[in-house]
């Protein structure tokens, strides 16, 4: 096969263009530190990238929901914790009322402080999260108790839906984030707030029979917030260890990615050097190719 000058032309522009690829190439790992800009690049790395990426978003916003979980349970843990103080301030004056030593002066006193116990409880019973109620169970946009402070006894209702909010956590994995109000202050019927209220109707009553006969329920009622006190800091565990595994874990996917699609520097300023000495020579060699004539042939 004879070789034509038009022929040997082409190949050395061919190279050239090969060359000055590589060149390019070598330049864009060291300015973005990446191995490929496109999947066609290497498909494999690739495609495993993207499914680690997707997976990082994933994570991210399970680091969201144990963010919003974890400042709602902190709310929830101080105002339970509150409500342990008002309980056992209750107690208290509940014990010392109910000794005949005490007069209708010191009962009708104590009354109107349990009174004002049971108005800041349902304070409490309100606490809000942003706009939402943080006891309001399923009903967070309504507040979950009212209280009336006309009478000799405040009285109170409870208008607030039941039912735990939960958040996602991890895969297949859902926390819940807040006690409803039923469950932490009680309902009209039984309860925290019931509690203080029939401790007040006694006082007002004036005997101490009927104050000792109230002081169970206080009982009961400070044994449960407890409990839920306890519950939130298993709740808050919960919550800790889940972060902890989705930030171990979300390391690791991004080493991995890293692994993937990051160049070692050193390595491609080696390439790139040899990239530009491979590209210089091509450029000479193609030089030389085209300011052929056929003086130069027949010389």
């Amino acid at each position: 096969m004879r070789i034509t000058n038009n022929m040997a032309t082409r190949l050395a522009v061919t190279q050239f263009d090969v060359a000055r690829s590589k060149l390019e190439d070598a330049q864009r790992k060291v300015t973005t530190g990446k191995a490929f800009s496109a999947a066609s690049e290497d498909p494999t790395a690739a495609l495993s990238v993207m499914a680690n990426t997707g997976a990082l978003r994933a994570l991210d916003q399970y680091k969201r929901n144990i963010g919003a979980g974890n400042r709602r349970l902190a709310l929830e843990e101080s105002a339970v914790s509150q409500l342990s103080t008002i309980l056992e301030r209750a107690k208290e004056l509940g014990i010392s009322q109910a000794t005949d030593t005490m007069t209708p002066a010191n009962r009708q006193s104590a009354k109107n402080e349990i009174n004002q116990l049971l108005q800041q409880a349902t304070a409490l019973g309100n606490t809000q999260d942003g706009s939402e109620f943080l006891f309001g169970g399923t009903k967070t946009d309504t507040p979950p108790f009212t209280i009336d402070t006309t009478g000799s006894v405040y009285s109170f209702t409870a208008s607030g839906g039941a039912g735990n909010r939960q958040v996602e956590i991890s895969t297949g994995q859902r926390a819940s984030t807040a006690h409803d109000g039923t469950q932490v202050f009680g309902t009209v019927a039984s309860g925290v707030l019931k509690s203080l209220q029939d401790l007040a109707t006694a006082l007002n009553a004036g005997t101490s029979t009927g104050v000792a006969n109230t002081l169970p329920g206080i009982d009961v009622a400070l044994a449960t917030t407890q409990s839920n006190l306890g519950e939130i800091g298993a709740r808050q565990n919960q919550m800790q260890m889940a972060e902890a595994n989705i930030t171990a874990f979300s390391q690791n996917l991004v080493a991995l990615n890293s692994d993937l699609q990051d160049v070692d520097l050193e390595t491609a300023m080696v390439e790139l050097v040899s990239r530009q000495t491979a590209y210089q020579a091509a450029m000479s060699a193609t030089s030389r190719i085209m300011n052929l004539n056929l003086t130069d042939y027949l010389r």
